[in-house]
């Protein structure tokens, strides 16, 4: 089964939402480790998933991903 860009696009829209979440909880309490690890981890995917799109030739803009993703870190 095919997702469509309309998914796609909610799903990355719902995962950059978290992320932000994620940061948002990392700086509240920077002793927090799961936290910390949480944020890396949304960066990580944020940036693979996003490097993977943009060597497919995919719309970044469309997809939500015409970001800075460093500013998950």
């Amino acid at each position: 089964m095919k997702m469509s860009e309309e998914a796609l696009a909610f799903v990355i829209a719902r995962l950059l939402e978290n992320a932000k979440d994620a940061k948002e909880e990392s700086m509240k309490d920077r002793t927090d480790m799961f936290a910390a690890g949480r944020k890396v981890a949304y960066y990580e995917m944020l940036d693979t998933l996003k490097s993977e799109l943009d060597v497919h030739d995919a719309d970044l803009k469309a997809l939500g991903l015409d970001i800075d993703v460093d500013q998950f870190v």
